[in-house]
């Protein structure tokens, strides 16, 4: 049982570190160069090793790691799990600061759909970069930073002056989610305090700071919940819990043929169109250098001739005992009983007959449980990173994720045994040989 203890607290402490879709990018890549990764550069070319391990960062929210086999250095196939950075939660905006009677609130935005009413009254800290003054004019320093403290908190209207409020009551985002920072001394005025704050932080003068992209996250801590400890509850499982399996799976795999890799995509809560999304070209172009760095041009490869399977890992909408009557009638995911595969008939999901019965074979053979999930026929559901790499790509996709409650919300649920199951399942892919 040491080792399933040791895998939940390194989860934790990974947790801490993945914040924002940037500090997540930075805490993969400090797991992957402990692990021996080599960084790689898309502006220089490229010499790729047998045995070779190696990742890169087109962008600073995505990430792509990838092994190559210790026999034929020759890319005959490509296994590929994909998941995505980022979470639903807030964007500080630009001159931010609010003052009510001394009391300095933050102006934020909404980013993606999080469960409003979830973030009130919990304690909240800021992470994201910032970009400095420099010689260039066309490349100004960024530095990544994560605050790290419990700095604001989004407090609750008493229910006194609210007596609607659990019979339910629409939430405005400009009005009632902008987070109290500090309350303002007599002889302190409005302005700056959070750009003196970061400056501070960043060890730079606040006249050098030209922008800020920050953002907003819960600083609670993942533990485990019920009289079993078999629930996860913890902030963004959706969907850094699949970032972490892949990242452990691959970093804790060995293989002789092809290619293994994981594409870690920012934006998927707000449509991925963006360069660092999976509605982009950059992935299918990274793929075309690897296997330009891995056949040669001699006998350059096609990503049409390769056999190139990809999981898409997604977290699922798990049987919510409260709401049954949410979860389609024969098939709806329990926590704890199996990761789920997702279907859709109208392509929001990327399964397949033939990818699920291999991804079905796959749990087979870790000795892993797995479930089937369709949304309800009158609830419309969410899409996936799975859809957008068939775009760009001719490849085989499943859609499958862990079932979980509270998604979206500030703190989220999930079950022990699926988590630890995706890691097998997913370390058993990148094992398979042809």
């Amino acid at each position: 049982m040491d080792h399933i203890r040791d895998y939940i607290s390194d989860f934790f402490g990974f947790m801490k570190k993945a914040t924002t879709s940037v500090q997540t990018v930075d805490a993969i890549r400090e797991r992957l160069e402990a692990a021996g990764f080599m960084e790689l550069e898309m502006s220089e070319p490229w010499t790729l090793n047998a045995s070779g391990k190696y990742y890169l960062t087109p962008y600073p929210s995505m990430l792509v790691g990838f092994t190559v086999g210790s026999g034929q250095i020759l890319a005959k196939s490509v296994k590929m799990i994909a998941a995505h950075t980022d979470s639903p939660g807030f964007r500080i905006k630009p001159d931010p600061e609010v003052n009510s009677e001394g009391m300095l609130t933050l102006n934020v935005e909404r980013y993606g759909g999080p469960i409003l009413n979830t973030w009130f009254d919990r304690p909240l800290s800021i992470a994201g970069r910032i970009a400095v003054r420099s010689d260039e004019v066309l490349r100004p320093k960024v530095i990544h930073l994560d605050l790290q403290r419990p700095l604001l908190i989004i407090p609750n209207l008493a229910i006194h002056m609210n007596r609607e409020v659990n019979k339910g009551v629409e939430i405005k985002v400009q009005k009632e989610m902008q987070p109290l920072l500090t309350q303002l001394l007599e002889d302190e005025i409005k302005g700056n305090h959070l750009l003196e704050l970061v400056a501070k932080e960043a060890g730079v003068s606040r006249e050098d700071i030209l922008d800020m992209d920050l953002n907003v996250y819960c600083y609670e801590e993942g533990m485990l919940v019920g009289s079993k400890e078999e629930f996860i509850s913890c902030p963004r499982i959706d969907d850094l819990s699949m970032v972490y399996a892949a990242m452990e799976a691959l970093v804790g795999s060995e293989h002789k043929d092809g290619i293994n890799m994981v594409a870690f995509m920012d934006n998927e809560e707000v449509g991925s169109m963006t360069r660092q999304g999976a509605d982009s070209v950059m992935l299918s172009n990274v793929l075309e250098r690897i296997l330009m760095g891995t056949t040669g041009r001699e006998q350059q490869a096609t990503l049409q001739a390769m056999n190139f399977f990809v999981i898409s890992a997604d977290c699922a909408h798990g049987l919510h005992p409260n709401y049954s009557e949410k979860s389609d009638i024969t098939n709806k995911p329990v926590m704890n009983k199996g990761i789920a595969i997702k279907i859709s008939c109208n392509r929001s999901y990327a399964s397949e007959v033939d990818t699920i019965a291999a991804f079905q074979q796959l749990c087979d053979k870790a000795g892993a449980k797995y479930q089937k999930f369709v949304n309800h026929s009158d609830q419309s559901g969410g899409t996936t990173l799975g859809p957008l790499l068939t775009k760009y790509m001719p490849v085989h996709v499943v859609d499958v994720g862990v079932p979980m409650l509270a998604m979206h919300s500030a703190r989220e649920l999930t079950g022990k045994q699926d988590f630890l199951d995706s890691i097998e399942i997913f370390r058993t892919f990148y094992q398979l040989e042809e």
